[in-house]
């Protein structure tokens, strides 16, 4: 999980008793796709509680939806955390309780992003394999990420990827055929990439990671024909890897890139140096630096 892009939304609560509450808190939004996405929630959360919100609420910032960062999923647990501490009465008291994102309405695919929402961090997802293995134990597990390292992520400003049905039949497609790379996807977590960023190896962490989304990209081949979204994702990944990143990749199937730095000095310098690349190829990017992503990261604010 990564700090950036974040969601942020706020509620101010009036002192002042005589002014009732909201039936439509979000009515002034104008970001036409945040505003269903949170009347969704809402509307789960008012069917549970049998309340309304007690202020309007703000939409402070969103990230562009659909690039495969899981805003979906940060977004409704937001809108869901917030609601529910807003009837708390401390409710910036730093508690987060997880039985409130029952609201957020998200679960099918997205058990990483409703973890990393609770507790930031790196994200292991053991999916059916305790079943496949005959395993006990916890599906998720939550691991630390080296808080000097950073993320660049590098996409296009007016461009998403699939979503919705579209992407559901392409997954549905990719799923037909047992994942070929499985076993040595599970070699590389449990014998580099864990390993490796515990004692905070960053060569060693960044070969597995690079190596790791490989294999997973070449799932959905049968239906893009890449281990890799498209020529553009391709290109980049290419390029920051010439420029000696090995920890390269595309979120979840694209269209974002991103590579992992040493630390907030080496991400500059290579935004500095994508930036000329952008500027002479006339491609309308954005590049931004993240870091790790901590519990308190997820938090709404209430005021």
């Amino acid at each position: 999980m990564v700090d950036k892009p974040s969601v942020r939304l706020g509620l101010t609560r009036s002192l002042d008793p005589t002014l009732g509450s909201i039936q439509n808190p979000c009515l002034d939004w104008t970001d036409a796709h945040w505003k269903e996405r949170f009347l969704r929630v809402y509307g789960k959360w008012q069917s549970r509680t049998g309340r309304v919100c007690p202020s309007p609420v703000e939409l402070e910032f969103a990230p562009l939806p659909h690039v495969g960062l899981g805003s979906g999923t940060q977004f409704a647990c937001a809108a869901a955390a917030l609601l529910n501490r807003s009837m708390d009465s401390n409710p910036n008291n730093g508690h987060l309780d997880e039985t409130w994102l029952i609201d957020s309405g998200r679960g099918l695919r997205s058990h990483i992003g409703l973890h990393g929402f609770l507790h930031g961090g790196l994200i292991l997802d053991r999916g059916d394999l305790r079943a496949v293995r005959g395993t006990q134990g916890d599906r998720t597990a939550v691991h630390s990420f080296p808080r000097q390292w950073r993320v660049v992520l590098l996409h296009e400003s007016n461009y998403q990827g699939d979503f919705g049905e579209s992407e559901q039949a392409i997954f549905d497609r990719c799923s037909e055929r047992p994942n070929p790379n499985l076993r040595r996807m599970l070699e590389l977590i449990e014998e580099q990439i864990l390993p490796s960023v515990s004692r905070v190896d960053y060569q060693g962490a960044c070969e597995g990671f690079g190596r790791y989304g490989e294999l997973a990209g070449e799932i959905f081949r049968p239906a893009v024909g890449d281990a890799y979204r498209s020529s553009r994702i391709r290109f980049w990944v290419d390029r920051l890897r010439g420029l000696g990143f090995q920890g390269v990749g595309q979120s979840s199937w694209g269209p974002v890139v991103f590579a992992i730095a040493r630390d907030e000095q080496q991400a500059a310098w290579l935004v500095k140096t994508i930036g000329r690349d952008m500027h002479s190829s006339g491609w309308t990017y954005v590049a931004q630096v993240a870091g790790p992503a901590l519990m308190e990261s997820g938090l709404s604010r209430i005021g």
